[in-house]
């Protein structure tokens, strides 16, 4: 049974949040909607250009408050970019509760001054979270998020603080967004050799490559002893478990038998 909740315990440190990739639409708004906004969600995406647009739409709240932030990357080129390159943020707040006409508040969120950089455990990357919020929300209040680019950029769109990995509360132009994935995301932009609006460009070599590929090689063998080792321990704990019972059982009867 330790080694049944030091299992458990551990899968809760690896994953604090339910992480999502965001997948543009080429012909339509990119929309994602979030039955439950209090879950703790992490969606990763990369804006190509400026004026892209993303929405969210927080359509309940299970603890009634409203948390997000805005991150991005701690490295090349993001963490060069100046502030006016940053995505900006827009909430639009609906209340459709009963005996109430629908009404919407809009506000506007750009980058904080200065952005706050930390070390983010679960994920194992180095983040630079340049818009964050925080308050508590009225009932029957539904909350449209929209992300607006400003420029190439890797982004993530972090809500939540709830820990629930048993259901799905994620839908729309998005889908699971596994380890290896978010290491790939981290270590090299799909826009890799693309100019960035501020006139520089990232530049990509055969080393780097092979950098990379070494780098999700052993994120996947990782991964791989990871579940081996869990797999063999919650057995033994198991088998632990009923010698236990076992032994117990024979002692009772040899004790009654004397």
């Amino acid at each position: 049974m330790l080694v049944l909740l030091l299992f458990i315990s551990q899968i809760n440190k690896l994953y604090a949040h339910q992480p999502f990739e965001i997948i543009k639409s080429s012909n339509q708004e990119t929309v994602i909607d979030l039955s439950d906004a209090s879950v703790s969600h992490a969606f990763y995406g990369e804006f190509e250009s400026d004026n892209e647009e993303i929405i969210f739409n927080l359509n309940s709240f299970s603890d009634n408050i409203l948390k997000f932030s805005i991150l991005i990357p701690d490295r090349e080129p993001e963490n060069q970019l100046t502030q006016n390159y940053l995505p900006e943020l827009t909430i639009t707040k609906i209340d459709n509760s009963e005996n109430q006409n629908i009404k919407s508040i809009e506000e506007i969120y750009k980058a904080n001054s200065p952005p706050s950089t930390f070390y983010e455990p679960y994920s194992q990357m180095n983040l630079i979270r340049v818009i964050s919020h925080q308050e508590i929300m009225e009932n029957d209040i539904k909350v449209k998020v929209t992300l607006k680019s400003n420029g190439l950029l890797r982004y993530v769109f972090s809500v939540g603080s709830k820990e629930i990995f048993s259901s799905i509360y994620a839908s729309g132009d998005t889908k699971y967004f596994n380890s290896p994935e978010q290491r790939q995301w981290y270590i090299k932009p799909t826009y890799e050799n693309k100019e960035n609006l501020s006139g520089k460009k990232i530049n990509s070599s055969t080393q780097m490559q092979e950098t990379i590929a070494e780098q999700l090689k052993k994120v996947e063998n990782h991964e791989s002893r990871f579940n081996l080792s869990t797999s063999v321990l919650i057995f033994s704990g198991i088998l632990i478990f009923i010698l236990t019972i076992l032994v117990i059982y024979i002692f009772k009867v040899n004790k009654n038998k004397t």
